[in-house]
């Protein structure tokens, strides 16, 4: 079925789950939350609009119908979500904030809500999609890394994707939650996510002198690069030449 609600509010995301019941006879217990756009722009020159447009769509949308259908999942005991993510969320690109933070919060639902529902066979998972389609194929090539980043993304297509959504909302993935997992064309990865990785203790209290000779001297082989996802994703995506059967 198709619907043509606007759920980034809680009452139509109530609504499109009662529809759904309607419609299949039982409740839902699966939400893969896909949807999204784009509109580009520095921290400093995006529009109120752009900006309620991106958090709308990429967040209040999975916000919302994850509220409008925890209840049921809670009482059946099962449930299946995957947030569609992206590697800006988590990695970062100039002149994306507003998707950047979409999808930065949207890892953070899926750590809240995985936790939340730990008790039941309930897996909630974020998934990184690497795939060429309307939405990146708008993105400007402003400069040589973008004109090879989509030289190259045809190679990794939704089709890729689907196998792996499709996983994640079987029985076969349970117990497989909190996650994050990536897909470009026919690699699926497994991502690391946020922990400590150098610690240091100063009993007295840290003051700016000992940070900067101490604390900073100790971090400094593990900070992390300042770099965009185009810049960790360099090489191109290794297609799929054979389409295997589910």
């Amino acid at each position: 079925m198709a619907s043509m609600l606007d759920t980034r509010t809680s009452g139509a995301a109530r609504e499109l789950v009662a529809e759904v019941r309607e419609w299949a006879g039982v409740a839902p217990t699966i939400l893969v939350h896909a949807a999204g756009s784009l509109r580009d722009g520095m921290v400093h020159k995006a529009s109120d609009d752009d900006w309620a447009e991106i958090l709308g769509s990429h967040l209040s949308v999975a916000a919302e119908l994850t509220r409008a259908l925890s209840s049921e999942i809670r009482s059946s005991r099962f449930g299946r979500i995957v947030y569609l993510g992206g590697a800006a969320g988590l990695v970062g690109n100039a002149g994306q904030a507003s998707y950047v933070v979409a999808k930065a919060a949207l890892f953070g639902l899926t750590r809240a809500v995985a936790l939340e529902m730990a008790d039941r066979d309930v897996c909630v998972n974020y998934l990184v999609p690497f795939a060429f389609t309307r939405m990146t194929e708008s993105i400007p090539p402003v400069n040589d890394q973008l004109r090879s980043y989509l030289e190259s993304a045809p190679q990794a297509r939704p089709a890729d994707i689907g196998p792996l959504i499709a996983w994640l909302c079987s029985d076969a993935a349970g117990g497989v939650s909190g996650q994050i997992l990536g897909c470009r064309g026919a690699e699926v990865a497994l991502w690391s996510q946020p922990r400590p990785v150098v610690s240091v203790v100063d009993q007295a209290g840290w003051g700016a002198d000992g940070l900067t000779k101490t604390a900073r001297c100790a971090f400094e082989p593990a900070l992390v690069p300042l770099e965009s996802e185009f810049e960790v994703f360099t090489s191109a995506p290794v297609p799929v030449t054979e389409r295997t059967t589910p």
